[in-house]
């Protein structure tokens, strides 16, 4: 009985050697080692190496990356292969002042005065990555963590209801504007509004590198008195 099952672990040692294939569930392998069904891995999955050299099982956050037919995958982090990753989904969903309105400087062209402008405050904060930046819902003030070029799109909404018959024409401006270390303007779109406006809406996107430490806000203006209502905004991290 032995001797019979030594003769077939030869055998099969043998035919394994010479088809140089194996298939599990399979009479017709495809490649060295063929699984038709599910595969677990317990522990590593080792990539690469060769019949001297143990395999790379990457590191904590990469993922197993193609390097095309006949080469071993490689492990990368997703910054390595430079994607958008999104850092910041914030939304608006109320209206401030929930009384009253901001009031507008009542004249064409919008003044420029920081006086007649109001920041854009996102009151819910849906997704953050803290490792890229934080964000002040009292103040609406973006700050960065790690530097690199980060894309930002808000979309801001205004609301005019509460002005009276002959004050609704007028010039809105919206902008995304770094405040630290120096006020500057990245982006910005004015847009003129005929008598009897009850709401307008800007989009806005901007690419800028910023350092660590630095800051950014979105800021609406409206020649006439007005409120800011629902909006929201997403921010991506560049990778390098």
């Amino acid at each position: 009985m032995m001797k019979k099952k030594l003769l077939y672990m030869a055998l099969f040692v043998m035919f394994i050697q010479l088809n140089a294939q194996i298939g599990i569930k399979t009479a017709t392998p495809q490649h060295t080692l063929h699984v038709n069904g599910s595969l677990q891995v317990v522990k590593d999955l080792n990539v690469g190496g060769d019949d001297r050299t143990k395999g790379n099982s990457g590191n904590k956050g990469e993922v197993l990356m193609s390097n095309g037919a006949g080469n071993a995958p490689v492990w990368k982090t997703i910054e390595s292969e430079n994607f958008l990753k999104v850092v910041y989904v914030g939304n608006k969903t109320d209206i401030s002042p929930a009384s009253g309105s901001y009031t507008g400087t009542h004249s064409t062209p919008v003044n420029t005065h920081e006086s007649y402008s109001q920041t854009y405050v996102f009151n819910v904060s849906n997704k953050i990555d803290t490792a890229y930046l934080t964000y002040n819902s009292t103040t609406g003030l973006f700050t960065v963590v790690k530097p690199g070029f980060y894309n930002i799109v808000p979309y801001a909404t205004y609301d005019l209801n509460l002005n009276p018959s002959g004050q609704t024409a007028g010039t809105a401006n919206s902008y995304i504007q770094k405040v630290s270390p120096a006020l500057t303007t990245l982006a910005g779109i004015s847009t003129g509004h005929g008598e009897r406006t009850t709401g307008l809406n800007h989009n806005l996107s901007s690419i800028n590198f910023f350092n660590a430490g630095e800051t950014f806000r979105i800021r609406c203006r409206y020649t006439q008195n007005f409120r800011l209502s629902s909006g929201n905004i997403h921010i991506s991290y560049l990778t390098p």
